[in-house]
């Protein structure tokens, strides 16, 4: 809960799990709370209070990670995702920033907001690497075509409830349950699992329907990675995909190996 007084309180009470410091501009607030991009860093949105209107705005951070990533937003698919991403969300671009403003009844909403653009833009970084199948992927596919008792579609268009879209590797209709599943065999690739599945969270698909599928094995990817990962959604790997089958059939959320070490 915020508790600096020099918040009103008609904004303070619509932040629970926020925290505020000083913004580096008189009259500016750097909220941060327990939402993070998928390599740990954390989110932070800048808040200024306006009369009876709220002013937001990432900082052009969303921006710049895509950039430093390689993703050209000048056009192009990257491009019409982002447009569509704020325009889901009813956010502007200001000069880099992903801005938004609305009344000061709505502060909540309006973080919330920008903070969800934030993360669903930051997996458009997955575009940089040329968005076709992986040999990861492609094990997938092919392991998913022996499960019997199931069906899948690749890359289905998953609406989010604020209005923005993620494709997930596939969508697979399990015996008693969808699974939503994302393969990664890097560490970009497992940031942008971790964006979507904290997305598909949001969007109220339960634990037990997310899932990552990660390259190699354990021993290939650090606790902290996996750690952040698991949090957020079952975690399996490729040489173990006997596990991923027990998940899909009998609903058993594989353990966490890595914390036996």
């Amino acid at each position: 809960m915020i508790t600096d007084h020099l918040l009103p309180p008609a904004v303070r009470d619509q932040l629970p799990g926020w925290t505020a410091a000083p913004g580096g501009r008189p009259g500016t607030f750097a909220l941060t709370g327990s939402i993070f991009f998928s390599d740990g860093d954390g989110v932070t949105v800048l808040l200024r209070v306006a009369g009876d209107e709220i002013l937001a705005s990432d900082g052009g951070v969303a921006a710049m990670r895509l950039i430093d990533a390689g993703v050209d937003l000048g056009g192009g698919r990257a491009g019409r995702a982002w447009t569509e991403t704020l325009d889901g969300y009813h956010l502007k671009e200001v000069h880099g920033r992903i801005v938004g403003r609305r009344s000061i009844h709505c502060a909540g909403a309006l973080i919330a907001d920008i903070a969800g653009a934030m993360l669903t833009t930051d997996s458009l970084r997955w575009l940089a690497q040329g968005g076709r199948e992986s040999p990861l992927e492609r094990a997938l596919f092919s392991f998913l075509d022996s499960v019997s008792g199931i069906a899948y579609h690749k890359r289905p268009a998953v609406r989010l409830p604020r209005g923005g879209e993620v494709r997930p590797t596939a969508r697979v209709e399990a015996q008693n349950r969808q699974v939503l599943m994302q393969a990664a065999n890097s560490k970009q690739a497992a940031e942008h699992a971790l964006s979507l599945v904290q997305q598909l969270g949001r969007a109220q698909y339960s634990f037990n329907q997310r899932f990552v599928l990660l390259g190699g094995n354990v021993d290939d990817w650090t606790p902290d990675q996996l750690d952040l990962l698991a949090d957020n959604a079952p975690v399996g790997f490729a040489t173990d995909m006997q596990t991923l089958e027990h998940f899909l059939k009998k609903d058993r959320v594989p353990p966490r190996a890595w914390s036996r070490s």
